[in-house]
Parts: structure tokens; C-alpha cells; sequence
């Protein structure tokens, strides 16, 4: 059995050999898609002879219900079967736009020589229940380090209370804080290694200050406001009396 089994193995990669032409997509990992949102795989296809000549790219969607062909490119074009499909790239991009139920499944792309002989990859695509969290973080950098043995041991301090990776989310050897699960307004970072100790500090300003400051500047606007509204009441009083003591000289210099 192992005999026939390693017989059939070798058969299999030297018609591989021979028909020089392989795909792959580019990102081995599973897919995952929320609905709604736009599907794009993107394939590769290899050849190892440079003659070997695509006759047909095919794309197929397998799922429960059955299986459906979405898109094919031969000649140079492309041929979809919904509007909400496309396929680029010399039929090894797939794009599905508005994804439904019915989109989830195992994708396949068969790619056909000129002999008419076959090669295909298959990718899981997968529904996404809930987008990523979104994280943000302080990075505690130690720039231009001289050398020494040992790496720098990096503590916390929110409020001026020591975090640990129980009470806050720290990775990469601690240097870095993540606060998506933290509060706080002073950040420190404490670096300690042979070479010393070194302190950095984030501040966040209060919510009262930004508040404050606010008020301050609403202040500084509307004194701005009042300040031009007076030069120009200044400029047309000026202006009519002007025009009104000319046209009195002009009365009175007028002959009787």
C-alpha cells in the first residue's frame, strides 16, 4: 500500500513537472468576510515552462446548497454571473461586492492549459461575526541604546499605579501598553537596566481643562467680535460726521 501510494505520489508530481503550470492564492490563511462588506481573492499562477499558455480561468463557490460557477476569464476577458461580481487581473482576482449568506463556502480557481489539462487551489471563506477590536497603544522606546548584557525590564505606572499584564494589556516584553482596557490621564513608562534608569511620561489633559480652555477661547472670540463691531461703528460715525460738517461748511459759504 505505502509502494503504491509513493508510485502514485511521484506520478503525480512529474505530470505537475511536465504540465508546468501551478496556482496559489496569496494569503494561506482562511478568509473571513463580514455581510455586506466586499470579498477580494486574489490568486497567483506560476509557470515553470515558458511556453505554457492559460486557455481558461474559472472560478467556483462550493457551499451546503451546492455549487455554482461565479466568474470565468478566457481570450483576455472576463465573464461574471451577477452584476455584484467581478474578476481582474487575468481572471486571478475575484471581487464580490454586498456579501450574502449564499457567498460563504470553499472557493475554488481552476486554471486550463491549452492541452486542456487542469490545476486548482481551494480557499475556506468564512463569515465574520464581529469586526476586530481596535486597539491603541504607547509604545515605551529606549532609543539609541549603547551595548549591554542585559534588555531593559519596563514597568507601568497609570495614575502613579503600577500595571501588570492582569490588570492592563502589556505585549512585546512590556514596552508596550495597549489602552483600549485602561483609563487613566498619566502615563509612565520606567526603563531600568544596567546602563540606568529612564522615565518618560503621556499626559492626557482632563476632560474640565479641554473644557476650560474651550471656554477660554469662545471668550477670546467674542471679544474679537465686539472689538471689530466697534472699529467699524467707530468708522461710520466718523465718516457722517465728516460728510455732515462738510456739507454745513458748504451752507454756510453758499452766497446769499
Amino acid at each position: 500500500m505505502s509502494l503504491k501510494w509513493n508510485t502514485c505520489s511521484i506520478l503525480a508530481m512529474c505530470v505537475h513537472i511536465v504540465q508546468g503550470l501551478s496556482v496559489h492564492f496569496k494569503n494561506p490563511h482562511p478568509f473571513y468576510v463580514a455581510l455586506g462588506r466586499e470579498l477580494v481573492l486574489e490568486a497567483s499562477i506560476e509557470k515553470t515552462l515558458p511556453v505554457e499558455k492559460i486557455f481558461m480561468v474559472a472560478w467556483e463557490c462550493n457551499t451546503a446548497s451546492g455549487s455554482r460557477r461565479l466568474a470565468t476569464w478566457q481570450s483576455d476577458a472576463g465573464k461574471t454571473q451577477e452584476a455584484r461580481i467581478s474578476i481582474e487581473n487575468g481572471g486571478t482576482t475575484l471581487k464580490i461586492s454586498g456579501v450574502q449568506e449564499s457567498d460563504f463556502g470553499r472557493y475554488t480557481i481552476t486554471v486550463t492549459d491549452q492541452d486542456g489539462t487542469q490545476t486548482l487551489t481551494e480557499k475556506e471563506v468564512s463569515k465574520s461575526e464581529k469586526p476586530p477590536e481596535a486597539s491603541v497603544e504607547l509604545r515605551c522606546d529606549v532609543s539609541g541604546e549603547r551595548a549591554h548584557w542585559d534588555s531593559p525590564v519596563v514597568t507601568w505606572l497609570i495614575d502613579g499605579v503600577e500595571v501588570t499584564n492582569q490588570t492592563a494589556n502589556v505585549s512585546d516584553g512590556g514596552s508596550r501598553l495597549h489602552l483600549q482596557e485602561v483609563t487613566g490621564h498619566n502615563y509612565t513608562c520606567i526603563s531600568n537596566s544596567s546602563l540606568g534608569t529612564s522615565v518618560a511620561q503621556f499626559i492626557i489633559p482632563d476632560s474640565s481643562e479641554f473644557n476650560k480652555a474651550g471656554s477660554l477661547c469662545d471668550a477670546a472670540k467674542a471679544a474679537i467680535v465686539l472689538w471689530v463691531v466697534l472699529v467699524i461703528a467707530l468708522i461710520v460715525i466718523g465718516i457722517f460726521y465728516l460728510k455732515r460738517k462738510n456739507d454745513k461748511g458748504r451752507y454756510n459759504s453758499a452766497p446769499s
